[in-house]
């Protein structure tokens, strides 16, 4: 027996209990049946799944096209964080919209951008006005930054959202930030 089979799953790694749905066909395409859901969803048969199968196969074909691309999305190194932060958002011409204002909590950073969890969604393309608590370099305090993309959490409330910093002197500050930082966890 190899160590995968040792590891087989007993239900469906897409199949959230506490949904109670399948978050491969999260957009309702396919809503699987009770039937369905005794018989694949919550028992190691999952595999046999046309969906699961589907999924599996434009995965493995979505990384191989990841793998051969010379573009990598990420240019800079992500480094795990915790910090309270406050969100206004702003007008693409750069007037502030003074009634906006959210709590957000970093899940991680790089020299190029941020990843949040916020309670309300961003909207793509916005800029975003970021202000973080004094343990940050003056530099850092209040930045700009651009939503790239923003996702509903699928078992918890809010959003998770991406968001890439705005102008190069900010960039800098970050690296050398964040530098500093990856260099005190070692």
């Amino acid at each position: 027996m190899t160590a995968i089979n040792c590891k087989h799953q007993v239900k469906c790694p897409f199949w959230s209990a506490a949904s109670a749905q399948c978050n491969v066909c999260k957009s309702g395409i396919f809503i699987p049946l009770d039937d369905h859901i005794e018989a694949f969803c919550t028992t190691f048969h999952y595999t046999a799944c046309v969906q699961y199968t589907l999924h599996s196969e434009n995965q493995i074909n979505l990384q191989e096209k990841v793998r051969n691309s010379e573009e990598n999305r990420r240019k800079y190194l992500r480094i795990d964080t915790s910090h309270k932060i406050t969100l206004v958002k702003i007008l693409k011409y750069g007037k502030l919209i003074s009634n906006f204002s959210s709590d957000a909590q970093t899940l991680d950073m790089s020299k190029g951008g941020i990843r949040l969890l916020t309670k309300n969604p961003l909207v793509y393309d916005t800029l975003v006005q970021f202000s973080f608590d004094t343990s940050f370099p003056q530099a850092l305090r209040e930045i700009t930054g651009q939503v790239q993309w923003c996702k509903k959490e699928l078992d918890e409330t809010g959003y998770q959202a991406g968001l890439s910093f705005q102008g190069d002197h900010v960039v800098e500050a970050m690296g050398n930030y964040l530098g500093q930082k990856h260099l005190q966890m070692q």
